[in-house]
């Protein structure tokens, strides 16, 4: 193609210095766009006697932004300096320079300042300042409108390419996928159209599948990457997106049917499911709290400091298990003056207490009466329910980053962090419930023949748990009645709501 190159303006004279910027966008045509460039930089500088002292080029660079032009921003900064600055700047047009048509202005004003000329070889700028400033304004115009049309199409050129149903598509795709080169045609040029086609990756699609059947069968993500001999991942936190892309049962983005399903619907969408209860599951399912041999492990707290109990077993002559200040458990026998209590004293004592004190129609119309004269409104008791709900979920993810540092590392520092965390997890949900009954307390009138109902249910369902002789059941009973157990040197007694 033949080019009109034009002259340098009246204000740039032989011999004088001269820099040259090149760039192309790194398109399929525009391999050597810059090398070219370069080469009628050389010979228009040999045409005019114009002395090239540095040359400046962008490859495969967009023109839509300064970002990532690292020559371009270096020219600006150099024309700083005034000892070293050029008398003008060549470039082969003013789309080379930006196609933005801010920072084309902007730029280019810049540069003026600094008394550098930017001349375009094939753009015609007439010397008259007003004919300037009205031709580098719609060349600048031109350009922008070029860049947006060009991006319009390219889009819309993606869009019809996903569209078509065949699994062709840009970018890469995810693991269990592997884009294969299709030819869908020829361009143009007559040169052929090349595109990448989705199709399931024949030595890791089997192992995308048992992961997704491993997880829905309930089982860890330690246990799936082995399982998966880490061909997919090495790293259990590397999962973290995996069982939630839809690109598996054949979505691109949110374009179904693209391509061919690794898994089946069902399969993926019951993984989902399990997704969403499974945080829960592993907080309250946790093997610490599962195997905890004792009743208030989690919900009771020292009398004497404050701190969360731990549970503790001992085999010497007599075994036993016992709970013990967990301040005192930390940080040695003088951080606090509490002594180890017998799990099964404790806990009968306390388990008295609810019976006799708690589970009473006179303590229940006692409660309703507190809550009524102090919840004149519910306003009050629904902003705290909201802010521990909110509380409960922050633990919640406190324990899993909690939990996936035991796993990883082991660190006794971070089980320690876990079992506290855990406690005041209990602590909440009894918050919660506490909060959530007192406001059902505001709003119902119960008769005593209700209440004679709802303590019978209560101590029926007491009855029940208590056969089965599963912990966690009974935890979850009595944290319906107090807020946590003291434990100390003269006393073991529960809380009642609000004492």
């Amino acid at each position: 193609m033949t080019y009109i190159l034009f002259a340098p303006p009246s204000t740039v004279k032989r011999g004088d210095i001269v820099w040259t910027y090149g760039r192309d966008s790194g398109g399929p045509n525009q391999t050597e766009s810059v090398r070219q460039q370069n080469q009628e930089f050389i010979l228009y500088c040999e045409k005019h006697g114009l002395l090239l002292n540095r040359r400046f080029n962008d490859e495969a660079e967009s023109g839509g932004s300064t970002k990532k032009r690292e020559a371009f921003n270096t020219i600006m900064e150099l024309c700083d300096d005034q000892a070293i600055k050029p008398r003008c700047l060549l470039i082969w047009n003013f789309a080379r320079f930006a196609r933005n048509e801010d920072d084309a202005e902007f730029f280019f004003l810049s540069l003026k300042r600094q008394g550098v000329i930017v001349h375009s070889l094939t753009d015609y700028i007439p010397e008259d300042e007003n004919l300037e400033k009205l031709s580098r304004f719609h060349i600048n115009f031109a350009n922008a409108l070029f860049r947006k049309q060009n991006s319009d199409a390219v889009k819309r050129g993606l869009r019809d390419l996903i569209h078509m149903g065949k699994g062709y598509a840009p970018g890469t795709p995810p693991r269990g996928i592997k884009g294969e080169p299709v030819e869908i045609g020829k361009r143009r040029d007559g040169k052929p159209h090349i595109v990448s086609q989705w199709v399931p990756d024949p030595v890791l699609h089997d192992y995308v599948r048992l992961a997704f059947e491993m997880l829905n069968d309930k089982k860890s993500l330690k246990e799936i990457t082995q399982a998966t001999e880490g061909k997919l991942y090495t790293n259990k936190n590397s999962w973290a997106t995996f069982f939630k892309n839809k690109s598996y049962i054949g979505y691109y983005g949110d374009t179904p049917d693209h391509h061919e399903m690794l898994i089946p619907e069902e399969l993926f969408y019951s993984v989902q499911t399990r997704l969403k209860t499974r945080n829960t599951e592993r907080t309250v399912n946790h093997p610490r709290r599962v195997h905890s041999p004792t009743l208030f492990g989690g919900f009771s707290y020292c009398a004497e400091c404050g701190n969360m109990m731990v549970t503790g077993y001992s085999s010497k002559k007599h075994p036993w298990n016992f709970y013990l200040c967990g301040k005192k458990n930390r940080q040695g026998a003088d951080s606090c003056p509490s002594k180890r209590i017998g799990a099964k004293v404790a806990e009968e004592k306390i388990m008295t207490f609810v019976f006799e004190k708690i589970l009473t129609s006179e303590y229940l119309s006692e409660v309703i009466a507190e809550a009524k004269d102090k919840f004149t409104s519910t306003a009050d008791i629904e902003k705290q329910i909201t802010a521990t709900r909110r509380n409960i979920e922050n633990l919640n993810l406190a324990i899993q980053r909690t939990l996936n540092a035991v796993e990883k590392t082991g660190s006794t520092a971070a089980q320690e962090r876990l079992a506290q965390r855990e406690a005041e997890y209990n602590l909440a949900r009894a918050e919660l419930k506490r909060l959530t009954a007192q406001l059902s307390a505001v709003q119902i009138e119960i008769t005593p023949e209700a209440m004679e109902i709802i303590l019978t249910a209560w101590r029926e369902q007491y009855k029940q748990v208590n056969t089965d002789g599963n912990i966690n059941a009974k935890k979850a009973w009595i944290m319906q009645f107090g807020d946590c157990s003291k434990f100390g040197k003269e006393r073991v007694r529960g809380n009642k709501r609000g004492s």
